[in-house]
C-alpha cells in the first residue's frame, strides 16, 4: 500500500462524503485524526474523503462511541466529535451539479464541462477519464473537447438533457457545469473631438491582453499592439466586437479621461501583446463568449504559456470572470491553475473581481434592489468573486465610481442619479472574501480602480450605458468617434496591470513576489473605505488605489527598502530597518511604518484551507537581533508567541498582525505618534513561514520565495528627505534564519 503522503493528490470519488452538522468543526485537526481528509465546506455540509484504509479506522471508532450509554446525555468515546453529526451521507448528483445544472432545459441537447477528481497520477486520470467517456457514450452523446492532467481533468460533453442526471451519478465526477460565459457590462459610444489627437510615447514593460481581438488600426492602438496567433478552432473566429480594443487602449495609457478632459496629449506607457481568446456572442452587440469548441482554462493557460515564452511577456491582464461559480467551499480548477502557472513561470497575472448582473428594473437575483440596498447586498453570497478571481497568487482588481453625475441631457432628467458616491465600490462590483471559508480571512480583492458607476431615474429603471458615469476606452472602429465608454471591472484590472508593467520596467529583475509588494506598498485606500470596519472595507476595496509614482520611486517624504528571496519552510527571518535619527526624533507627527509581503505558495483546491502555507511579520524596536534569535529559538514552531508583549513589540499595527494569514499579498500600517531615538537604529520585522499539517515534510517544497517592502512615510515634515536618510529602495537583508 503506498503512504498516505504519496497519494495526497489524488482523490478516490468512492470514498467522498458529506457531514452535516449544525454546530459544525472549528477545524479539520479533529477530523484528520480519525483518518478523514478534509475537502471543504459550504453552508451546511463538511466534505471530506476518507483514508486510504478505506474508512476503517473511522469506523472503529463510530464503533467505540455507540456503545456509550444509550440515554439523554449519555457519554461515548469521542463524543466531542461524534455528538455534532447530525448526518453522514454520499456524495451525489447534487453535490457534484455546479452552475447552471439545475437550470437545464428538460429535453434537446445540452453541452457541459465535466471536471473529474484529481488522480494521483497520469495512468489514473486517463483511467478515470475513460470511465466519462464511456458513460457519455452509453447514454448517446459525445465528447467535444479534453485536457486529461492528473490534478486537472475536464472534459466538455454534448448530452441530452433528460441524461444528464444519469451522468451525474457517475463517482469519478467532481463538479458538472454549464461552460462558463464572461459576464461583461453593456457599453455605449461616446463623440470625442479627435482632429487634433496627438500621443506621447514612454517605453515600458509590455502586458499580455488575452481577450477579444484588439483594433490595430486605432491611433492609439496603431504600432504598440502585437497580435499573436491564436488557437485554431477549426473554424474561422467572428468579428471582432468592441471589449479587447476597450482594454487594450486602458493598459496602454495612464489617464485617458484625463488627457481628453484637458485637451492635451494622451499619454501612452509600454506596449500591448494581444492573444484572442474570447469572441463576441454572435447576434449581440457587446457579450462575448470562450469559443464553444475549446476549454476555457486550457485556452487561457495555453494562451500565457506561448506569450511569455515567444515575446518574454511577465505581466498579463485578464479582463473576464464567470458570471457565475461554485460556492466559497470549492475553488475551481481554472484559479488554480493560473495560481499554479503564476508560481512556475515566476509572472503577474491581474485579473478583474467580476460583475454583478442588473436588471433594467435595478432588481437583482438576491432579491436586492441596487438602489435601495446598494451596497450590502454586495456581500451576498452570490455576489462575490467568482472564477478566476478568487485564486489566490494572481492579483485581483474590483472597481470603484469615478464620477456620479450622470450625462448632460436636453432637456435635462432632474430624476436620475448615480448609485454610489465617486471613491465608493461600484455597484456591480463583486467582493471578497476570495478562497476558503476560515472566520480569519482577509484575503481578496487586492485592489481597485476605476470601473464605472450605474445610474437609476425617478422611476426605478436602471441606465448602465450612462456616458457620464463609465470609463472612456479607444472604439473599435477606425471610421467615426474614437472614444467610447464602457462600465464594468473588466476596465479596472488594465489599469492595475499598466503599473504593475512599469514597475517591471524600472526593475527587470524584480520577481512576481516583489512587483506585488511593490503594488501593494503604494496602495492607498478611498474615500468609500472610511468608516468601515476592517472586514467589510477589505471585502470591497482590498488595500485600495495603487499610486503610480509611489509604486515605482522613493521621493523627499516617502522611501521603500526591499528584500526578495527565499525562506525555509516553518522557519522565520529577521529583518533589520534602519530608521533615520530624524525621523525618529521625539515630536508630535503623522508617521506610518508600513509593511507590505508577498508569496507564492502551492495550493490544492480539494482542500479547504486552498494554499499550503502562510507567512505572518511582526516588528520589534529597542532589542538586538541576538536577542530575537535567542526567543525565536527557544519558541515552539507550531505554537508561536510574540517574542515580547512590552512596547519593544510594534503595538497597535492596522489591520492586526494576524488578519491577512490566508493572503498571499499582506499589508500593514503602524502610526505612531511619538518615537524615541533610544530605541536604536534599527527595528526588526520578523517573518515567519508556516507550512499547513497536510503539505508539511514534502520534499518538493523545502523553501519559499517571497518578498519584503518596509516603507516610511513622514508627509508633514517637509524639511526632512527620507532618500538622504535612507539610501533610495535599500534593500532590507535578512540577518539570521531559525528553526531550520
Amino acid at each position: 500500500m503506498p503512504s498516505r503522503r504519496s497519494n495526497l493528490d489524488g482523490v478516490d470519488g468512492r470514498f467522498v462524503f458529506k457531514i452535516r452538522s449544525t454546530s459544525g468543526f472549528t477545524d479539520d485537526q479533529t477530523l484528520n485524526l480519525r483518518e478523514l481528509q478534509v475537502l471543504g465546506t459550504d453552508d451546511t455540509s463538511t466534505y471530506f474523503v476518507l483514508a486510504e484504509d478505506g474508512g476503517r479506522t473511522f469506523a472503529d471508532a463510530l464503533d467505540l462511541y455507540s456503545q456509550g450509554e444509550d440515554v439523554e446525555g449519555g457519554d461515548g468515546v469521542l463524543k466531542s466529535l461524534y455528538n455534532k453529526i447530525d448526518t453522514i451521507e454520499m456524495y451525489g448528483p447534487g453535490d457534484r451539479s455546479g452552475p447552471g445544472v439545475k437550470d437545464l432545459p428538460h429535453a434537446g441537447e445540452v453541452t457541459l464541462d465535466v471536471t473529474l477528481w484529481p488522480s494521483p497520477d497520469m495512468a489514473e486520470a486517463q483511467h478515470r477519464f475513460s470511465l466519462l467517456e464511456l458513460r457519455v457514450n452509453e447514454l448517446n452523446g459525445a465528447v467535444m473537447a479534453r485536457s486529461v492532467l492528473p490534478r486537472f481533468t475536464v472534459g466538455r460533453v454534448r448530452i441530452d438533457a433528460a441524461a444528464v442526471q444519469h451522468l451525474l451519478n457517475l463517482y469519478v465526477i467532481e463538479t458538472a457545469r454549464t461552460p462558463p460565459v464572461p459576464y461583461i457590462d453593456p457599453s455605449d459610444w461616446r463623440d470625442v473631438d479627435a482632429e487634433s489627437l496627438t500621443t506621447e510615447w514612454i517605453d515600458s514593460a509590455p502586458i499580455g491582453v488575452l481577450d477579444d481581438l484588439p483594433s490595430v488600426a486605432h491611433p492609439i492602438l496603431e504600432g504598440h499592439v502585437r497580435i499573436h496567433e491564436s488557437a485554431s478552432l477549426g473554424r474561422a473566429w467572428r468579428e471582432p466586437g468592441p471589449h479587447g480594443t476597450m482594454v487594450a487602449g486602458i493598459a496602454l495609457t495612464t489617464d485617458l479621461a484625463m488627457d481628453l478632459r484637458a485637451g492635451s496629449v494622451v499619454r501612452m506607457r509600454g506596449s500591448v501583446d494581444a492573444i484572442r481568446v474570447l469572441e463576441p456572442v454572435e447576434g449581440t452587440l457587446d457579450a462575448t463568449q470562450f469559443p464553444p469548441e475549446v476549454l476555457p482554462a486550457s485556452l487561457v493557460v495555453d494562451s500565457i504559456r506561448k506569450l511569455h515564452v515567444d515575446a518574454g511577456v511577465r505581466v498579463f491582464n485578464l479582463s473576464f470572470g464567470f458570471d457565475s461559480d461554485y460556492g466559497a467551499s470549492h475553488v475551481g480548477e481554472f484559479s488554480e491553475m493560473l495560481d499554479e502557472l503564476s508560481r512556475e513561470l515566476d509572472i503577474i497575472i491581474v485579473v478583474a473581481a467580476g460583475n454583478v448582473p442588473v436588471g433594467i428594473d435595478g432588481q437583482l437575483s438576491s432579491g436586492h434592489n441596487v438602489a435601495h440596498d446598494y451596497p450590502d447586498y454586495l456581500h451576498v453570497a452570490r455576489n462575490r468573486l467568482a472564477q478566476p478571481a478568487n485564486a489566490a497568487n494572481v492579483v485581483t482588481v474590483g472597481g470603484i465610481a469615478a464620477s456620479d453625475a450622470p450625462a448632460e441631457r436636453n432637456p435635462p432628467r432632474l430624476g436620475e442619479r448615480a448609485v454610489a458616491p465617486v471613491g465608493h465600490i461600484s455597484p456591480f462590483s463583486r467582493v471578497g472574501p476570495g478562497h476558503g471559508r476560515l472566520a480569519s480571512r482577509m484575503n481578496k480583492p487586492d485592489f481597485v480602480a476605476p470601473a464605472g458607476n450605474i445610474v437609476v431615474d425617478d422611476t426605478g429603471l436602471v441606465n448602465i450605458r450612462d456616458q457620464g458615469t463609465g470609463i472612456i476606452g479607444p472604439a473599435t472602429r477606425s471610421a467615426g468617434p474614437l472614444f467610447r465608454m464602457g462600465h464594468g471591472t473588466s476596465f479596472a484590472s488594465p489599469a492595475v496591470a499598466r503599473v504593475a508593467a512599469d514597475v517591471v520596467h524600472e526593475y527587470p529583475g524584480a520577481s512576481a513576489n516583489l512587483v506585488r509588494a511593490l503594488l501593494a506598498s503604494a496602495a492607498l485606500l478611498p474615500v468609500g473605505a472610511h468608516d468601515l470596519d476592517e472586514r467589510a472595507r477589505h471585502a470591497r476595496y482590498g488595500f485600495g488605489i495603487v499610486r503610480h509614482a509611489d509604486a515605482l520611486e522613493s521621493r523627499a517624504q516617502r522611501v521603500t527598502m526591499t528584500f526578495e528571496g527565499e525562506i525555509a519552510v516553518d522557519t522565520s527571518v529577521v529583518h533589520p530597518v534602519p530608521i533615520p535619527r530624524l525621523f525618529a526624533l521625539p515630536r508630535s507627527s503623522t508617521r506610518t511604518f508600513r509593511i507590505s509581503l508577498a508569496f507564492n505558495p502551492p495550493v490544492r483546491r480539494t482542500r479547504r484551507e486552498y494554499t499550503a502555507a502562510t507567512m505572518v511579520t511582526d516588528a520589534y524596536r529597542a532589542v538586538d537581533v541576538d536577542s530575537l534569535m535567542a526567543r525565536l529559538r527557544q519558541q515552539d514552531p507550531d505554537a508561536a508567541e510574540p517574542l515580547y508583549r512590552d512596547r519593544r513589540r510594534l503595538q497597535n499595527f492596522r489591520p492586526p498582525h494576524t488578519a491577512h494569514r490566508e493572503s498571499t499579498i499582506q499589508v500593514k500600517d503602524w502610526k505612531p505618534t511619538v518615537l524615541d531615538i533610544d530605541d536604536g537604529d534599527a527595528y526588526f520585522v520578523v517573518v515567519t513561514h508556516k507550512s499547513r499539517t497536510w503539505f508539511r515534510d514534502r520534499t518538493d517544497y523545502t523553501h519559499q520565495p517571497y518578498a519584503l517592502t518596509v516603507t516610511l512615510v513622514d508627509e508633514a515634515q517637509t524639511e526632512l528627505d527620507l532618500t538622504v536618510a535612507v539610501t533610495q529602495t535599500v534593500e532590507v537583508q535578512a540577518t539570521a534564519r531559525v528553526r531550520l
